[in-house]
């Protein structure tokens, strides 16, 4: 491994094991915080740099800056053949760098994204790494991006899952071969693992908290009542926050076929015993603030559910109380035995703090300021009070030079940030995933010994949450070593070998069916492309999908559907697809005469009028998978069967004079917008563009043989 700065790296023989397995094989490294995951994979990605480029992807920017400042160190390769791709960097940037850099640390939704519109040279690549590969499941980008990439693939995390059949899911959707797993028992990881003691702290609820959180248990129970005379529950009691919502699911289908007034009532009773929940959980597992601006919102929240809570005299009562309470002054005794551990910390060490919740972050930060202890939050980007990606590098950046003694996070924290070595790790509330909790520890004996608190308050969810976990951890402790002790079978596996030939089916066919997608309609760009279909996405003025230069398709889900009918956008978006000479809406989903209570046949009506008076054909799917099989049958039946092309045409009133010039070059046979601004970047107007020669055509990106032809022949032929 030539490229390998060894003298950068501490030699540990279990990673020298397990990056010489992974050479090899699509392994999935299962290996605990602070052990080198990320060293492993330096390991192996400076083998397979020798033959192509290498992908490392990681869920977060910041996770990905870590791991290209951590490669800076361990690969002996020009910083300048390695780049972040990231939704900050432009797709104009990223299809340069794709073509010219070696080494990429990017977000998975970016590669997605970029393998979609097939910017990405994947038979340049000899390595994808997944870290974090927990997340290879469902819907979550890593699954597209296996599927779409035929290399070698590497997956790293501390923990992979609570299940055998998580953990074998993970490895089915990222072709993994060999399992590399080590556990802080074995004894090879064994001296390089800290001392780590965990204690679990539990707390009294005093009776002023039993008594409001009785009364809200009580209104919850009235609503269940209703429901169980509704005939939706068969009892009462042991309905957790779960069992609701999958209730609401339940109902919600019924709605879909049914406008039974029953059905209506019974939802919202749903709803309110979930917003009553909601308010047990933040009195029980946070306190009187957080459960207080909770019951407060409701104020303002004009929902039935809402009202029907606000109503109910248990839940006047427990209102009354947490309003009382928090006029006193009164905390979560959670509190007090915080102060109490952070007490015992001397003037060097820190402490992370984990919270569920933002506003528990912001009340926990300000008590422990006034215990002198120098602390900062740090929280995700989502909402206006959010931290930007800057923000939250600054505060780890403060806290590793010693600005501040405890940082409280959110689950921000938990995953894979390089977060400085912590002396104490405290959960101010358990949580129920064994992947999370084996996270939160993770964060402390890194380097040195640390502690891990678990603050539980007594006879609340807590304890169920905490026993989850635990029970989780077990189970997945067991089932490592089940993997550890049996190869995996691979006869349903895909193998390296099996790869071999497919590369001709990367490479971009003559009459491969294309269609030209809106770049905002991304789960179905995703079930596009696995139906080996091109997919160009571009930002459509009008409709959402193109599938020939006359056939556009305006996709509304049936809740959009309802809800434009009711604010008129629908009416005026139909003349503009109207610009379209075989315009089609495309109506997906099952709950059409559900929603917003409007009445059948006021739905019929606008669909009779946009079928009639518009003349414009209403097509039907049940799900994505449908609409996507929908969106294939038109593509193929307007470009192979009428032999039409794809072409970007329709704008809304506005449009610029380059948008006019994009628009019409985009008219040219093949030619959509994405190649008509090549053209015209090349050319530099659209009568140069007429005028070039096949040859001079073909020096465009994009554009061969077949399609200068067409270009010039289109261009020189007499209109008749």
């Amino acid at each position: 491994m030539d490229l390998l700065e060894s003298d950068k790296i501490e030699s540990r023989t279990y990673q020298e094991v397990i990056a010489a397995s992974a050479i090899d094989q699509n392994t999935l490294v299962v290996l605990p915080t602070g052990l080198g995951k990320t060293v492993i994979a330096a390991m192996v990605a400076a083998e397979k740099l020798e033959t192509g480029k290498v992908l490392f992807m990681a869920p977060t920017k910041p996770l990905a800056e870590q791991h290209l400042s951590s490669f800076k160190d361990f690969i002996d390769i020009d910083e300048d053949e390695m780049a972040v791709m990231t939704g900050k960097t432009r797709p104009d940037e990223r299809y340069d760098l794709w073509e010219n850099k070696r080494a990429f640390f990017a977000t998975p939704q970016v590669v997605e994204n970029d393998l979609i519109s097939g910017e990405v040279p994947v038979k340049d690549f000899s390595l994808v790494i997944f870290d974090e590969a927990h997340r290879a499941t469902g819907e979550y980008s890593y699954v597209f991006i296996n599927d779409r990439m035929r290399v070698h693939k590497m997956a790293l995390t501390a923990s992979p899952g609570g299940s055998k059949e998580k953990i074998m899911e993970v490895a089915e959707n990222l072709d993994i071969e060999n399992f590399e797993v080590r556990t802080e028992d074995d004894p090879d990881v064994e001296p390089y693992i800290q001392e780590r003691e965990v204690e679990w702290q539990k707390v009294s609820l005093d009776d002023r908290f039993k008594a409001a959180k009785r009364n809200l248990e009580e209104s919850q129970r009235d609503q269940l009542k209703e429901l169980k005379k509704l005939g939706h529950i068969s009892s009462t009691s042991n309905v957790h926050k779960g069992d609701l919502l999958k209730l609401r699911g339940k109902i919600s289908s019924k709605l879909s076929s049914s406008d039974d007034p029953k059905l209506y009532k019974a939802i919202s009773l749903v709803a309110t015993a979930l917003k009553i929940s909601q308010a047990s959980e933040l009195l029980e597992t946070q306190g009187i603030t957080q459960c207080y601006r909770y019951i407060d919102g409701l104020e303002t929240d004009d929902s039935k559910a809402a009202k029907r809570a606000l109503n109910n005299d248990q839940f006047k009562r427990a209102k009354n109380l947490v309003k009382h309470l928090k006029k006193k002054g009164e905390e979560h005794p959670k509190l007090d035995k915080l102060r109490e551990i952070l007490s015992d910390m001397n003037d060097d060490e820190k402490a992370l703090v984990f919270t569920e919740y933002r506003d528990s972050t912001e009340m926990i930060t300000e008590e422990l300021e006034t215990e002198g202890l120098d602390t900062t939050t740090f929280i995700g980007q989502q909402g206006e009070k959010g931290m930007s990606q800057t923000q939250q590098k600054e505060v780890l950046e403060d806290f590793r030079d010693d600005e501040y003694d405890v940082v409280v996070s959110t689950s921000i924290g938990e995953e894979g940030l390089d977060i400085p070595s912590v002396d104490y790790v405290i959960f101010y509330e358990p949580v129920a995933s064994g992947i999370r909790d084996i996270q939160r520890s993770g964060r402390t004996g890194r380097q040195e010994s640390g502690k891990v608190y678990v603050l539980m308050a007594e006879n609340t969810r807590d304890e169920g949450h905490y026993w989850s976990a635990h029970h989780k951890k077990n189970n997945m402790n067991s089932v490592l070593q089940e993997l550890k002790e049996e190869e995996l079978e691979t006869e349903d596996h895909k193998t390296l070998d099996s790869f071999e030939g497919e590369e001709e089916n990367q490479e971009k066919e003559d009459n491969k069916i294309e269609i030209v997608a809106d770049d905002r309609e991304n789960k179905i760009l995703k079930k596009l492309a696995k139906l080996d279909i091109e997919v160009n996405q571009e930002r459509l003025d009008v409709a959402d999908f193109l599938v020939s230069d006359r056939t556009a398709v305006e996709r509304k889900q049936t809740e959009d559907f309802v809800d434009s009918l009711v604010d008129q956008r629908l009416f005026s978006q139909l003349p503009e697809l109207q610009q379209f000479e075989k315009p089609v809406l495309l109506i997906e989903g099952e709950e059409l005469y559900s929603h917003r209570k409007i009445h059948p046949n006021a739905i019929r009506g606008a669909l009779a009028s946009i079928a009639v008076d518009h003349g414009i054909p209403v097509l039907w799917a049940d799900d994505q998978e449908e609409t996507s099989e929908m969106l294939k049958a038109l593509a193929k039946r307007e470009q192979e069967d009428q032999d039409r092309d794809v072409a970007v045409r329709g704008s809304k009133s506005g449009t610029t004079e380059r948008q006019h010039q994009e628009f019409v070059v985009a008219g040219l046979p093949s030619v959509n917008t994405k190649l008509a601004k090549r053209l015209l970047e090349e050319f530099g107007s659209i009568q140069k563009v007429f005028s070039a020669s096949e040859d001079e055509l073909k020096e465009v990106e994009g554009i061969g043989e077949k399609k200068a032809s067409s270009i010039r022949s289109l261009v020189e032929k007499e209109y008749e």
